[in-house]
């Protein structure tokens, strides 16, 4: 029996390509036609410069969008998601093949018939059982094993998708396989998946395989272009958005963006933040299309982990569906109007107490295998709050302070050295204009006013002391970093602040910056415009173990067992993970362990940023409490941090928990000090 192409059949009297080329052409028009509308919103978006370093835009798109660097996070989810995802680039090939033959125009026909074909014949067939097995395993897991983050997604969609992956696999197994029913002879290359369709309907009569050919044809072809046309509508556009958004991913962590990327004087805008859907950028609205509902972000949300109202795959999924109201696929585009008697972006459709649960501390960016920001965009809302004067009332004497005195308790200026006082005859030089230093210790707020703080910092100068550092501290001239300002949604004070201490510091010269602050460090590294080099006193110190300026020689006292903390603007925003772990390896005696959350998955302690200063009434447990529950469950007896606020944070949590005969929290350079000769 030969085979008869279904382009050559006909149609009530029309012939096959004549159909074809009628779902082609009605599929791509409805397909653009959504894309279009979809485009609406990311065309009228605020502007956002990501088309610099294209040559590492590409290496990252290969990395993470093609080779999936970050799917195998989670394992099982992620091996099923590069399962489809392989299949849909291998099976590609085959689709266009399909399409084309039914349009009588197989442009492919040539490569097929050469070396080639059996070759992909036979890799098709083995990624068509590959995809199938993979969407009934999703299917299953999904329905049987339930993970706790996909909750709140779409599941009826997921089942909807997979279900549709799973037929475009068996039906394309029919077609091939009753084409070798009908002509044994045809068949190039080991072909599995077909083969097993012809087990399957080997004994049906010749007239239901004839027309199981022709019908699995027909039936693919238009579940393929229902499936396009789909996508666009709900979560499974980030099939079609993925690789954009990945290529466009920003490229450096810890930096907030400004006010507005073509305004460089915020002076010069109407408005601070976000108001309106269109204030945010382009790639942010290509973020809300972007979302997989994986919950992965959620999963490791610290505020999500601890009971507050903000789940960040939940954020995204609002904001996606609030985008495709203001932009229907039919009917007019509703307009912005505050006359209008419509929810608010803020305030309404995402809650104040969403806005003010993040910590910022980028677990969920970390995790993202798609690369949805989220800082930037809760940053920018809550600095609509601010200018708008719907921020927390505990903010306004806090901003207050740092206005008017550069720090955030309201002290002096006068006093923001006196901290020196309490760590000995070590001389300090206090700098300035025109001073010359090897290092400049900037210090800023917490260290100089707060007991914890400054207890750290003249850990720092006996260290710098011990290692022969020339070094130096702005005293007075100093003011506050602004980091935490800046996060808080207050653009205006932050420039104030960055501007006066610029001013400071190209007065002075010096070598390298250090702080013992990871969110100074972290201010003045990447939201500062100087060229200075600024380092975190773990990487400092680390530099001069090895240079063997530092020599750490005691051995600790006692049998206790110690785990370290990565603060979360030490390590996910500036990937310092390595030298504080130098510096306790180089401790005599000190035993160390680490917490199943570490590095990139370090758990927020919830402390250096707005939540110093307001407090969300939402909580089921404190931040820093399930840090502490999860380093004695690593069996540790004292947590070492490199963040005065973690330190703060840990020893107000053990403190409350009643837990200070099993657990302590001690600075790393407390530790390193202790341990010095002298």
């Amino acid at each position: 029996m030969s085979i008869n192409h279904p382009a050559h059949a006909l149609y009530l009297g029309v012939p096959g390509w004549v159909v074809a080329w009628i779902i082609l052409i009605a599929g791509v028009s409805v397909f653009a036609y959504i894309l279009y509308k979809r485009s609406i919103l990311i065309r009228r978006a605020a502007p956002d410069p990501r088309f610099s370093q294209i040559g590492k835009r590409v290496a990252g798109l290969l990395l993470y969008g093609i080779i999936q660097k970050r799917q195998p996070r989670y394992l099982w989810a992620g091996v099923i998601h590069l399962m489809i995802f392989w299949g849909f680039v291998v099976l590609g090939l085959r689709s266009i093949d399909l399409v084309t033959q039914g349009l009588g125009i197989p442009v492919l026909n040539p490569l097929m018939e050469t070396g080639f074909g059996p070759f992909y014949n036979t890799l098709k067939d083995f990624f068509e059982l590959i995809v199938l097995s993979a969407c009934i395993w999703g299917i299953l897991r999904r329905a049987m094993v339930r993970p706790e983050r996909y909750g709140g997604s779409h599941h009826w969609e997921a089942y909807l998708v997979l279900g549709l992956i799973s037929f475009l696999m068996i039906t394309d197994m029919v077609y091939e396989g009753t084409g070798l029913l009908m002509n044994p002879s045809s068949g190039k290359g080991w072909l599995p998946a077909s083969q097993l369709a012809t087990v399957v309907l080997s004994g049906s009569s010749p007239q239901t395989i004839s027309g199981l050919y022709g019908t699995s044809y027909w039936l693919h072809i238009l579940t393929f272009f229902f499936f396009l046309n789909f996508l666009p509508l709900g979560k499974h556009f980030h099939i079609i958005t993925a690789l954009p958004n990945v290529f466009f991913k920003r490229l450096s962590t810890g930096k907030i963006k400004p006010a507005r990327w073509d305004v460089a004087d915020i002076d010069d805008l109407d408005s601070l933040g976000v108001e309106k859907i269109e204030d945010f950028t382009w790639k942010h609205i290509l973020d809300f299309y972007t979302c997989t509902e994986c919950g992965r972000c959620s999963d490791n949300c610290p505020a999500d982990a601890t009971g507050r109202p903000l789940s960040p795959k939940l954020l995204t999924m609002k904001l996606r569906d609030y985008c495709f109201d203001r932009v229907p696929l039919f009917g007019k585009i509703q307009a912005q109007d505050a006359e209008q008697d419509r929810p608010a972006l803020v305030g309404d459709i995402v809650s104040y107490d969403e806005i003010w649960s993040c910590t910022t501390c980028g677990a969920c960016e970390a995790e993202c295998p798609v690369f949805i920001e989220y800082i930037d965009k809760i940053i920018d809302m809550r600095r609509h709050l601010v200018e708008t004067s719907q921020n927390p009332n505990t903010f306004n004497q806090v901003l207050m302070h740092v206005e008017k005195t550069g720090n955030p308790f309201g002290k002096p200026a006068a006093k923001r050295a006196e901290w020196v006082r309490d760590c000995g005859d070590i001389p300090v030089k206090r700098l300035n204009q025109g001073d010359t230093v090897d290092v400049l210790f900037f210090v800023d707020g917490y260290g100089s006013y707060d007991p914890a703080g400054q207890s750290i910092a003249c850990d720092m100068v006996r260290a710098f002391n011990a290692a022969g550092v020339d070094f130096g501290i702005l005293g007075p001239l100093e003011k506050d970093s602004g980091h935490q300002v800046r996060r808080m949604g207050e653009e205006g004070l932050f420039q104030l602040l960055m501007e006066e201490n610029m001013e400071v510091l190209n007065e002075i010269r010096f070598n390298r910056i250090v702080t013992t602050d990871p969110h100074a460090f972290n201010t003045l590294k990447n939201d500062y415009p100087g060229a200075f080099e600024v380092m975190h006193y773990t990487q400092f110190f680390a530099s001069l173990l090895e240079e063997g300026k530092l020599k750490p020689s005691k051995a600790l006292e006692g049998k206790d067992i110690y785990t370290y903390h990565d603060p979360c603007y030490l390590g996910r925003h500036n990937g310092v993970y390595e030298a504080p772990r130098r510096l306790l390896q180089a401790i005599p005696g000190l035993n160390l362990v680490e917490m199943k959350r570490s590095r990139d998955r370090s758990f927020c302690c919830g402390g250096g940023d707005v939540i110093l200063w307001h407090e969300i009434e939402q909580e089921e447990m404190r931040m820093a409490a399930k840090r502490v529950e999860m380093a004695r469950e690593a069996g540790a007896d004292a947590i070492v941090t490199a963040c005065p606020f973690c330190y703060i944070h840990f020893e107000d949590a053990i403190k409350t928990g009643g837990w200070e005969d099993t657990m302590r929290v001690v600075d790393l350079m407390r530790l390193v000090v202790s341990t010095l000769e002298g």
